[in-house]
């Protein structure tokens, strides 16, 4: 008798934790250059309670003493907002950072990132040229295309800038998708340049978010050019009279993997269906989780109307452990469903734990 109290109070319980649903509007948020010198930065992540009871935040931990937040201290009701504020104080953290938010509640545990690149105290160079190659300064060293359409080529310039008493050499080695052309190659003392960098979406065929390196050798010393862009895609008149449509079981709002031991892994393939009335095609899959890998392979070539496709999710637990939940944006070629959220939940006991 008793361990039948004993199992139907944990059926209840997690019943009782399913009933209020956490979920934020963006898991990650990116400040962009900061100065160091500028004062703290804050921003605030807004989430709903979607479920049917009331969710209380329990605690949010942070990665380091340098961010610090605050959020909502009362309960926040089914159907209403809440709110973590999260400040980051870039003092004597110069160069690129990531920083995570442990967020922990009746609903589970979430976490959110925070990044950027603190740019360092200035002097009278540095101010405005912030980074250093060799004795090269950029006054960047991150390549921003921002939004580019897929079909479109996109061009941005870098300024340099020698200060040093002899010749820097400056040499590329581009790729099909992106050239950087230093002008001059050879850069005097005391004189000014540009890196004029061409980024072509096309031949790289990846759409969404893109974030590549491109290498530059400044007197043979090899460093690193980032690249980022969101690459967008421009429908035709076509493919919007006669649009493509994704569609999946209402279970994709919430796949729930249960209950794993911390170092097992699952498996996990979603089934759709093309309802539409041309070709879908998987054209990225947003993922930040590294415990997340995903397989759509035998579906590159597309999904013809009223055919169906799987793709593959497979979870590893390795130092994981407690309540997860993660979110996974399917990006398609169609107007009517260009991104799909998937909402995994998994949970992850310790070593040893049978609870």
């Amino acid at each position: 008798m008793t361990r039948f109290i004993y199992i139907l109070c944990i059926v209840f319980f997690a019943n009782f934790l399913n009933a209020q649903t956490l979920e934020f509007e963006i898991l990650e948020y990116d400040f962009g250059q900061i100065k160091e010198l500028g004062g703290a930065v804050s921003y605030r992540f807004v989430y709903s309670n979607t479920g049917d009871k009331p969710l209380i935040i329990n605690s949010v931990h942070t990665s380091c003493g340098c961010t610090s937040p605050a959020w909502s201290k009362e309960p926040v009701l089914p159907n209403k907002s809440g709110y973590i504020d999260v400040n980051f104080d870039p003092r004597e953290r110069e160069g690129g950072f990531t920083k995570s938010i442990i967020v922990k509640s009746n609903a589970g545990e979430q976490t959110l990132y925070i990044s950027g690149e603190v740019l360092p105290k200035p002097d009278p160079i540095s101010a405005e040229y912030p980074f250093k190659m060799f004795d090269l300064r950029l006054k960047t060293s991150t390549i921003n295309f921002n939004k580019i359409n897929y079909s479109e080529t996109a061009t941005k310039e870098i300024e340099v800038f020698n200060p040093s008493k002899a010749n820097i050499k400056i040499e590329t080695q581009n790729t099909d998708f992106m050239t950087i052309t230093p002008k001059p190659q050879i850069l005097k003392p005391g004189a000014k340049g540009v890196l004029k960098c061409v980024f072509n979406p096309q031949k790289l065929s990846q759409y969404d978010m893109v974030n590549f390196s491109m290498p530059i050798f400044v007197n043979t010393y090899e460093y690193k050019l980032n690249v980022k862009a969101i690459v967008t895609e421009e429908f035709s008149k076509e493919i919007i009279a006669n649009p493509p449509i994704m569609s999946f079981a209402d279970t994709i709002k919430l796949v729930d993997l249960g209950v794993l031991t911390e170092g097992d892994s699952t498996f996990c393939a979603l089934t759709f269906k093309n309802t539409g009335l041309s070709t879908l095609k998987i054209r990225a899959i947003r993922n930040a989780s590294e415990w997340i890998k995903i397989n759509y392979d035998k579906i590159k070539d597309g999904v013809l109307p009223n055919n169906r496709g799987y793709i593959e999710f497979n979870f590893f637990t390795q130092k994981l452990s407690g309540t997860y939940d993660r979110y996974v944006t399917i990006v398609t070629n169609s107007p009517k469903t260009q991104h799909i959220v998937v909402h995994f939940r998994l949970h992850v006991n310790k070593k040893g734990n049978n609870d």
